[in-house]
């Protein structure tokens, strides 16, 4: 969840955070299914193990841009991410303000600290209708999507290649996503809707397979804050 433009008062900014928070709460849940999936659509046996094979989890840093139908950016922020397969993650946004969402398979919490609140979900509520409870049962997301080598642009990521994947059912959340990998590193992700917005995550120090702390996807919430919704 990212602030909108200042052109929005504070309290019209906070409702689009928490709605773009859940959002894209469900593109980044299945973060690491998407990238593997699309590999296994778009290359060859030797090459998905080449490039992917042994690539559990990953950690580094993110920058991520909303924009509407024109381009114009309706949100921004950074911050640093872990993810671990399946279906576990820790998001942080350090700026513009700090908003953490972690999920660790079976619940996933958003958390404010300025507002003091947790929003509490379980997980398969909160990725319900979406690619994402694909990942749970392992089945590829070759079987959602079609799946198209993306050749290279001036715009693209200097040294990667992408694919596009489109949903072969007309009620997705996305239009389309378009995954960039150097090796096996994900680069960027675009998320396109239905109305033409997008959302842009480029990732940055990309940590590969790192050793997780055992509570590195659990989350408890601290006392004297407000905690919103089921166990």
């Amino acid at each position: 969840g990212i602030r909108a433009h200042s052109a929005h008062p504070p309290h019209a900014a906070r409702r689009i955070s928490m709605r773009f928070a859940m959002s894209v709460l469900r593109p980044f849940a299945l973060l690491l299914g998407v990238v593997f999936s699309a590999l296994v659509v778009a290359a060859p046996v030797d090459e998905l193990d080449a490039r992917w094979q042994g690539l559990k989890a990953f950690e580094g840093q993110f920058t991520q841009t909303q924009r509407d139908h024109d381009g114009t950016v309706l949100s921004e922020g950074t911050g640093t991410l872990a993810l671990a397969r399946p279906g576990k993650f820790y998001w942080a946004y350090t700026s513009p303000y700090v908003q953490t969402i972690v999920a660790n398979g079976q619940t996933v919490w958003v958390h404010d600290p300025d507002l003091k609140q947790v929003t509490r979900r379980p997980a398969e509520a909160a990725l319900a209708g979406t690619p994402a409870s694909l990942l749970a049962s392992g089945d590829s997301l070759g079987k959602g999507f079609d799946v198209l080598a993306l050749p290279p642009t001036d715009e693209s990521p200097k040294g990667a290649q992408g694919w596009r994947l489109t949903p072969q059912t007309a009620d997705s959340e996305f239009d389309r996503i378009d995954v960039w990998l150097r090796g096996s590193v994900p680069v960027l992700l675009t998320f396109s809707d239905p109305l033409g917005g997008t959302t842009d995550v480029r990732f940055d120090d990309i940590k590969i397979n790192p050793r997780f702390a055992r509570d590195r996807f659990e989350f408890t919430p601290p006392r004297g804050h407000t905690v919103i919704g089921e166990n």
